[in-house]
């Protein structure tokens, strides 16, 4: 083999192993992309068995329920909007005045493509927040008379803050 065709075909297998850790780069960037936590804020408006999935433990009393949010908006991640459905994982229905707050979601997209066909949904639902009221007075909350765990200072001077749960909230 000539030199010019040793450098020729040196040249070529370099270009080729460039090409595979671009297209590897590429597609590990997106699976850590699509594979990102999604926080919104939002209302359940309904929270239903799967009783088209088949129980993958009868002992664990857990089984999949579809969950659909009505999105406000995305905090975090990936924008969605609209009403989405999202698997999760749970022992018996929730009780029906989970749905009158707005909370905060967690959702997962679902990489496997044979687990979003089995459960007929994009996203699992990784949690969902307690709903919670903050309070907030331009006074401390003990000056009248409040025993509260704990207080949210913002702001300065005039424009000072006091915020705070109660404990029954």
């Amino acid at each position: 083999m000539s030199w010019n065709k040793f450098v020729a075909f040196a040249s070529l297998i370099r270009n080729a192993i460039r090409a595979a850790l671009t297209i590897f780069v590429t597609l590990a960037i997106s699976q850590s992309v699509m594979a990102e936590d999604i926080v919104v804020t939002g209302k359940l408006l309904s929270n239903e068995p799967m009783d088209y999935v088949n129980d993958e433990c009868p002992l664990c009393m857990r089984s999949w329920w579809k969950s659909v949010v009505d999105i406000n908006m995305t905090i975090h991640g990936p924008h969605l909007s609209g009403r989405i459905a999202a698997a999760i994982m749970q022992h018996t229905s929730l009780n029906p005045d989970f749905k009158k707050h707005v909370r905060l979601f967690v959702l997962k997209p679902i990489e496997k493509a044979e687990e979003r066909a089995k459960l007929r949904v994009d996203y699992y639902l990784e949690e969902m927040s307690r709903a919670s009221q903050m309070f907030c007075f331009s006074r401390d909350p003990k000056e009248v008379g409040l025993e509260v765990h704990d207080t949210y200072v913002a702001g300065t001077g005039d424009s000072k803050r006091y915020c705070f749960e109660l404990p029954t909230s």
